[in-house]
């Protein structure tokens, strides 16, 4: 009897590896596992005759499996990989035996075969017995130290293909020559403001002739229209559209390395490279813009546009440079467009990078608990030390079935980007950074709140009612910025309470008063922005101006928040004449509360049973810094379900 695994033939007489148990005793949370992985002079090539399932074929991968402690580890490399397909393997051999894996863990192990000596790694699929819950549980939550102890880590993004040879290279030039120049280290190095002096002013450039040939080199980037860089952008696309990039596993595995080196195919980069080419890439399209007014979608060109889906590598880079650890609160809002093949990962998978995840008393549980389980546990413990910011996650059209609807469903992923995305604090002592809200609708600081219970009484929170739902309109479409505005503007010239500046109420509002993404911040939207854009608008008819139109006008990085901002998001106003912003599925009579403790308003509808039920996080225009409790704070008790 034989059974096939991706033409791998393994037969009774080869009984497949099965795990000895780690060692025990007092010592067991040091106690892992490392293969070292044999050269490639070691190997047993396979068959030509690949076509025929029994032609004997061995195995591409050998290894070997020892036991190890953290107290003091061998030297290893840490391998972050996406699984893959957990239906398609493929087979290696550990000490002699096949063992399953999947198609991509194979390809990345043979690629990283040395000529002649053994490579010690840790790798997750080998190294922890997956069919072991207990030992899993105890091994994640080793997953820090492993990650910390390892002298490197190594980022395998997949097999070479849709030329991310080109994209490699492109990275490993451009972004060690950025690096080298230090681009974006101080405010006079910052590429736009280099590429605006070269085509302006070039004797206000650095006496450096290297620098003026590189960023020569940029504008021929930025502007050209030729096949080869055609290629460079769309390679560069796929590259950034990887698997790789959306794990929630990776953060912890990349956050945590002593060194990066990233991986595709038979190609690697540097950790510097990498995260200066991102630097340009964000500032690429930017400028491309300046230089030829916006474009929407490339019309009739066929060319590509310099990759806009870099936010998940950006911020991978931002937890990793943060000046300390940050709290779960802030990891789970900023990191949610993330994915994991278990849903319990998408909390297990932070608590390892969490500053206060022994505080929270969280620990990863695969033994018993639910993914709804861990998910109610982790927003009662938010809740319960102070983090009302995990109720601005909840949404009414996502809410886990039998579930309060304070509980946030983190598997959820519904493109609208969290309101309250905390500022770090520079001034913060390093080893734990506090984080600065952007709002303080509330004004007070709750340090903690009763513990949330399953029972009928449900969540109560001390809360002031401030204003109910008059007028709704319609949702964000796809590069409907001017349907937004008007919209928007349409609203508050309804305003019974009348106002003197409308156009400024409505272009904070339609950011929600905020600044595109500044390294690790996302900032307010200043008076000196806001003037600039106003003076662009304040002489239009929105009704009278197409959307192609108004977004030549720019300025770009207005509109960038603003996509932010209005994703899956619809306009309103209130009974008391101000607007705002706020999930699809807000309704005409929706109650617009303030929750002590919390940064920003939300909205809460009272159902046919009488209870009251979170409906999710609002915006609105007048009210987002304290405001509405100016007189003093005189709120209510009142029950979430």
């Amino acid at each position: 009897m034989s059974a096939f695994l991706s033409g791998y033939r393994v037969t009774a007489a080869m009984p497949p590896f099965t795990h000895r148990a780690l060692p025990s005793g007092p010592a067991v949370s040091t106690s892992i596992r490392l293969i070292q992985l044999l050269p490639k002079n070691s190997q047993i090539e396979p068959s030509d005759d690949v076509d025929a399932p029994d032609d004997g074929r061995q195995a591409r991968v050998h290894c070997t499996l020892f036991d190890a402690s953290l107290i003091d580890p061998p030297p290893y490399a840490g391998l972050s990989y996406t699984w893959g397909d957990p239906n398609e393997k493929d087979i290696i051999t550990v000490n002699g035996l096949p063992f399953p894996v999947t198609v991509n863990l194979e390809r990345a192990l043979f690629q990283l075969r040395q000529d002649d000596e053994p490579l010690t790694l840790w790798v997750d699929a080998i190294c922890i017995d997956q069919s072991n819950e207990t030992e899993k549980t105890e091994q994640v939550q080793e997953m820090r130290q492993i990650y910390m102890h390892a002298t490197s880590v190594i980022t395998w993004l997949g097999p070479a293909a849709d030329n991310s040879d080109v994209a490699m290279e492109w990275i490993q030039n451009f972004g060690s020559l950025a690096h080298s120049f230090r681009i974006g280290s101080k405010p006079e190095l910052m590429l736009l403001r280099l590429l605006d002096a070269l085509e302006t002013t070039p004797e206000k450039l650095p006496d450096n002739n290297q620098l003026k040939t590189f960023l020569k080199q940029v504008i021929s980037q930025l502007t050209s229209e030729s096949h080869d860089v055609d290629i460079t952008r769309t390679a560069l696309r796929d590259l950034f559209r990887r698997p790789y990039w959306s794990r929630v596993w990776i953060i912890q595995e990349v956050a945590h390395a002593k060194s990066i080196k990233f991986v595709c195919g038979d190609k690697s980069i540097t950790e510097d490279a990498f995260h200066h080419s991102l630097r340009l890439v964000r500032n690429f399209r930017q400028f491309r813009n300046i230089r030829k007014g916006y474009q929407v979608k490339a019309q009739g060109s066929g060319s590509a546009v310099f990759p806009t889906n870099t936010q998940n590598p950006i911020n991978l880079l931002k937890i990793r440079r943060a000046p300390g650890p940050l709290p779960l609160i802030y990891l789970v809002r900023m990191l949610k467009f993330f994915k994991a093949g278990d849903p319990r990962d998408r909390v297990f998978a932070l608590l390892g990078l969490a500053a206060d995840g022994d505080t929270l008393g969280l620990r990863p549980d695969y033994h018993t608990k639910s993914y709804q389980d861990v998910y109610h546990d982790a927003a009662a413990a938010l809740i319960t030390h102070g983090y009302l910011d995990v109720l601005s996650l909840c949404d009414k059209d996502n809410a886990l079935p039998g579930y309060p609807s304070w509980v946030p469903d983190f598997t959820k992923t519904s493109g609208r980007l969290p309101l309250q995305i905390r500022a770090l604090d520079r001034g913060a002592d390093q080893a734990t950074t506090i984080l600065k809200p952007a709002f303080q609708a509330s004004g007070i600081r709750n340090d903690s709140v009763p513990l949330p219970t399953n029972s009928p009484a449900g969540l109560c929170l001390q809360a002031k009612l401030v204003d109910v739902v008059k007028q709704v309109g319609t949702p964000y479409e796809q590069d409907g910025q001017q349907k937004w505005l008007q919209e928007l503007s349409e609203l508050c010239q309804s305003d019974e309470a009348g106002n003197p500046d409308q156009l400024r109420v409505v272009l904070r509002t339609a950011v929600a008063d905020q600044e595109v993404w500044r390294g690790v911040n996302k900032p307010r939207l200043t008076t000196a922005h806001l003037d600039k854009v106003y003076s662009i608008f304040e002489h239009i008819d929105l009704s009278n101006t197409d959307a192609k139109t108004l977004l030549a006008l720019g300025p770009e990085d207005y509109y960038d928040q603003l996509k932010d901002a209005a994703q899956r998001r619809r306009p309103f106003s209130t009974s008391a004449g101000r607007i705002g912003i706020g999930p699809c599925q807000l309704a005409i009579g929706d109650r617009i509360y303030i929750f002590a403790g919390n940064t920003v308003p939300c909205l809460v509808r009272q159902g046919e049973d009488e209870k009251l039920r979170l409906v999710g996080e609002v915006f609105v225009h007048g009210i987002m810094d304290g405001e509405a409790i100016k007189d003093g704070w005189t709120g209510e008790e009142i029950v979430l379900a």
